[in-house]
């Protein structure tokens, strides 16, 4: 009996004390911020030659990339033509598609397959600033695009903007063919805190299986007026409805063009901070949110400065480094960085903006 009761007690005493092991290392993890490890620019690694998609005869800007079933690399690409001046990507952009057997290239340029649908369609002029992303085994590539009407701007140029809007083209294989939207993902929801253009979207899956947007915008409020802030919108399904939120984000300064992803219990976005408010100078910034809603600047903010260190020891200072958009390798962990890019200074004849692969370090 004696012997029993001394198990019992020895027992309890084991499990008592477990149970305070483990409630102090959660109460240790608790305390660590979500976004400790996750030091971008120190992941961020030289960049090969061949890692550069370019053309003498058109602007290559944003692009995206999804991995196929059959283990090639499928990138989608801004362009529009060398003649039409850098801002013809308003009105004359297209989206086209090209291939590689590595992640950092060399693409080879496939197709064309997104333009404006003309007269009559919410997609009227233009198709601009592809992101792709595999959902249940469909391919979703969201771009954006306007539709030419008075929005009661100060000008054409302005009405055009003022008139973009997100849409969505789904296919069962990353060469299509697709499906285009018949209409914009997200229209103006009266009360909520997006008006005007919405534009460059950035999706992922929540841990509950639906679906989070971040998307650039401008607030209705009067003291948001002129900025460009971001909002969050909603939905069930990967091309949607979105219920956009009440309330917009990252408002206390201006930074535009996030992309989006969720890793280790927490979500991340990295976005244009291109006036250097966030870190102190034009480059990518890093935010971090628990729960997709409340959003702050990551405890290792910088990612990069507007020059790119490459494989062979030399350095480029660049006049623009934009349209942040990762490739997640399939441990769900940032593995390579696309962004629209142009030499700040080259001997190049033709310097035309183009999109550079950036290695990341994932172990």
């Amino acid at each position: 009996m004696k012997k029993h009761s001394l198990i019992i007690v020895i027992s309890f005493s084991l499990m008592v004390f477990t149970c305070r092991e483990q409630k102090k290392k959660e109460t240790q993890q608790a305390a660590i911020p979500c976004d400790t490890a996750l030091d971008l620019s120190k992941l961020i690694l030289p960049v090969p030659k061949h890692a550069v998609l370019k053309d003498p005869n058109y602007y290559i800007w944003g692009a995206s990339m999804a991995q196929g079933e059959d283990k090639r690399y499928h990138l989608y690409y801004s362009r529009w033509p060398k003649s039409k001046g850098f801002g013809g990507w308003l009105d004359y952009s297209e989206i086209a598609y090209a291939t590689a057997h590595a992640p950092d290239g060399p693409y080879t340029h496939e197709k064309v397959i997104l333009k404006g649908f003309g007269k009559g369609h919410w997609n009227e002029q233009s198709a601009h600033n592809p992101h792709i992303k595999k959902f249940n085994n469909k391919y979703y590539l969201y771009f954006i695009s306007h539709v030419n009407e008075d929005f009661g701007q100060k000008n054409q140029k302005e009405n055009h903007r003022w008139g973009q809007r997100i849409g969505v083209a789904v296919a069962e294989n990353p060469g299509g063919p697709w499906e285009v939207s018949k209409s914009p993902l997200i229209a103006y929801q009266a009360g909520k805190g997006a008006e005007g253009y919405m534009v460059n979207p950035s999706v992922c899956q929540k841990p509950d299986g639906s679906f989070l947007m971040i998307f650039k915008t401008r607030s209705n409020k009067p003291e948001l007026k002129t900025r460009m802030i971001q909002c969050m919108a909603t939905a069930l399904n990967p091309d949607g409805p979105f219920t956009i939120a009440k309330e917009p984000i990252l408002t206390d300064k201006e930074a535009e063009d996030p992309f989006l992803w969720f890793q280790d219990e927490s979500y991340y976005a990295i976005l244009d901070d291109q006036r250097g408010l966030y870190t102190g100078h034009h480059g990518l910034a890093l935010f971090t949110s628990k729960d997709g809603e409340r959003w702050e600047t990551a405890k290792n903010p910088n990612v990069m400065k507007p020059e790119v260190a490459w494989e062979d020891g030399s350095v480029s200072a660049l006049t623009y480094l934009e349209r942040p958009q990762v490739w997640l390798n399939e441990h769900g962990k940032p593995a390579m960085l696309f962004c629209a890019a142009q030499l700040k200074n080259s001997n190049d004849s033709i310097n035309l903006p183009f999109n550079i692969h950036i290695p990341i370090k994932t172990k």
